[in-house]
């Protein structure tokens, strides 16, 4: 995770936080992550506030229901704004950041949805009420490489603030058409934080490219893979020459989605990955050190894979059997792999000190947990990397047509999207 202006949000002002909402709860609980302090403050759809423990709990995590007609609660619900509204003025006051999700939905796709007028009309309403006059409005667009699945990176770029007060006296005297003003210049400083593909046709054939080309283009701009702000220069490159070539060349851009979905396949078929064609030559992987090294590391993997393996398995499965909208896939598994971890771990932990009685015992066998879990994640893609060479190896010497096809293939891609 990487927070781009970071010191914009940590000063003493109130703030309202405008942010874009493509992976659900994810959205909120990295940034919380990302940036510690200060402590940020969420509004949420009301529908999720059960009576009972429920709402205790996410209440007591900061979070503000909100309710709208369009949620099925009804006129009656949407009166229990007022009361959230006097705890988002009352945190206001003590000068929090309360994040608004601004675009009213969660989507996950690569483009900024409409921003909604709720946030203006409440920073409008806070000034009325004899609120602090340096509230601001501060833009966040949040930012995923692969915001469904295990271990993606999240990348956070927070925009110029605004002042509120700016535009209070246009306010009071037209109100309607000062709050369409801001929420417009709420949008407008949040399209830059979010690269937004203009075509839904593209919508696929981005997430295919992104192991084609990403790795090959910062490479060749010199930039830093591990560095979340270089792979967002990839998100801004692609992103606009998708655009740029929808716009000037509908026909071919038709045939090159139906190209790179054909080689997407064509791998996965062969349980190969795009970045050994890349480079050509998997033999580099297949050295002697690297066999060993598979060898040796396969127990700690499959160690560390046994000691974790009840949450990571049964978060995703039950995510996958629950969620029907992908935009809740990762928040479910974060939040029930988490559960499920703290309750076997404490099993764990019962059992073992129930049958050795000793806290040394129980030392040991928490660090072997996290160590070879950890040590087994960075394993995992290694084993897959060894595998995938052994298998294009055996490729190359049984059908090197084949092969000689699969780096046309690519090299037709590559020569499409640099045109």
């Amino acid at each position: 995770m990487h927070v781009k202006n970071a010191d914009r949000i940590r000063v003493s002002t109130p703030m309202l936080v405008t942010m874009n909402h493509p992976n659900s709860f994810m959205d909120t609980i990295a940034i919380s992550a990302a940036l510690f302090r200060p402590r940020t403050y969420y509004m949420a759809r009301g529908d999720a506030f059960k009576p009972g423990l429920i709402t205790t709990i996410l209440k007591a995590i900061g979070i503000v229901p909100i309710y709208r007609l369009r949620d099925g609660g009804g006129h009656g619900s949407v009166k229990k704004n007022l009361d959230s509204f006097k705890v988002v003025y009352d945190l206001l006051n003590k000068r929090q950041k309360i994040i608004v999700l601004a675009e009213g939905i969660s989507l996950q796709e690569r483009r900024l949805q409409s921003i909604q007028k709720g946030t203006a009309k409440m920073a409008f309403s806070y000034l009325e009420q004899g609120g602090h006059q340096d509230l601001k409005i501060l833009p966040i667009g949040v930012n995923y490489s692969t915001p469904s699945k295990f271990r993606g990176d999240v990348y956070y770029h927070i925009g110029e603030p605004i002042l509120v007060k700016d535009f209070y006296d246009d306010y009071v005297k037209q109100p309607a058409q000062t709050i369409i003003k801001l929420t417009t210049l709420i949008e407008e400083r949040m399209k830059p934080l979010v690269p937004s593909l203009l075509n839904k046709e593209n919508d696929v054939v981005i997430e295919q490219l992104q192991p084609i080309l990403k790795k090959q283009y910062i490479a060749e701009q010199h930039l830093n893979y591990n560095n979340l702000e270089h792979q967002q220069q990839y998100w801004e490159f692609i992103i606009a020459k998708l655009n740029s070539l929808t716009a000037s060349q509908p026909e071919k851009m038709a045939s090159f989605r139906t190209q790179v979905a054909i080689y997407t396949e064509q791998l996965h078929q062969l349980g190969l990955r795009d970045h050994l064609i890349y480079s050509a030559d998997s033999k580099n992987l297949l050295t002697v050190f690297n066999f060993i090294l598979l060898v040796v590391g396969f127990p700690v993997y499959a160690i560390g894979k046994f000691l974790n393996f009840i949450p990571y398995y049964y978060g995703k499965r039950i995510a996958d059997k629950t969620c029907k909208d992908i935009e809740f896939h990762a928040a479910v598994n974060f939040g029930v792999g988490t559960f499920i971890w703290m309750v076997t771990f404490l099993i764990e932990l019962l059992v073992i000190g129930l049958l050795t009685k000793s806290w040394c015992v129980l030392l040991i066998y928490t660090i072997i947990k996290a160590a070879f879990g950890r040590i087994g994640l960075s394993y995992s893609p290694f084993k897959k990397k060894m595998l995938g060479a052994l298998r294009l190896n055996n490729i190359k010497k049984t059908d090197a047509s084949l092969f000689k096809s699969l780096q046309q293939q690519r090299q037709q891609i590559v020569n499409f999207i640099n045109q």
